[in-house]
C-alpha cells in the first residue's frame, strides 16, 4: 500500500526563528516525500515550489509521517505536487502571518503549509477543517495538529 510521507523541521538560521516565533511553532517548515523516495518537495523563500534532495539540511527537530492511500489517491497526490513545482513562494502571505492579518490569499503563489494541506487535499483526506480558499492560513504547526497524523510517526533514527 503506498503512503504518502509529510515531515515537519526546524532548522538554525535567523528566517527559520523568526517564522517559529512570528506562528508560535516548533516548526518553521513542511514538505513531502517525493514520487522517487529520496527528494523532499516544498515551498521555500526564494526558489518557490522545488525538490529538494533527500539531506538538504540538517534539521533542529523533525517529526515525519506516513499516511496509507490507496494507489489512486497516492497518484492524485504526486500528479498535484508535480503540477506545483517552480509555483512561486507568497511572501505576502508570510507577512501576513507575521502581522496576523489575513492578507496573502493567492492562486498563483504558496507558502509550505498551504502547499502540503493542499497536496493531502488532492489524495481526498481532510487534515483540516479547512476550505481550500483559507489554506493560505494554515502553518506547519497548526498542520502537525492534523488527527490524520495520529498513529502515523515513522521513527527518523
Amino acid at each position: 500500500m503506498p503512503t504518502l510521507t509529510i515531515r515537519f523541521i526546524n532548522e538554525p538560521g535567523i528566517v527559520s526563528r523568526l517564522i517559529t516565533w512570528s506562528t508560535d511553532s516548533l516548526f518553521c517548515h513542511t514538505e513531502g516525500l517525493g514520487r522517487d523516495g529520496k527528494s523532499w518537495v516544498g515551498a521555500h523563500s526564494g526558489p518557490g515550489v522545488q525538490s529538494r534532495a533527500h539531506d538538504w539540511c540538517k534539521p533542529t527537530f523533525e517529526r515525519r509521517y506516513a499516511i496509507p492511500v490507496n494507489t489512486v489517491q497516492y497518484e492524485s497526490a504526486m500528479r498535484f505536487m508535480d503540477s506545483k513545482i517552480g509555483c512561486p513562494y507568497n511572501f505576502e502571505d508570510i507577512f501576513g502571518m507575521a502581522l496576523h492579518s489575513r492578507i496573502g490569499a493567492s492562486d498563483h503563489e504558496i507558502i509550505c503549509s498551504a502547499f502540503m494541506l493542499l497536496w493531502l487535499q488532492s489524495a481526498g483526506l481532510e487534515p483540516l477543517n479547512v476550505l481550500e480558499s483559507f489554506a493560505y492560513l494554515v502553518t506547519p504547526e497548526t498542520l502537525h495538529l492534523s488527527p490524520i497524523l495520529i498513529g502515523k510517526g515513522i521513527n527518523t533514527d
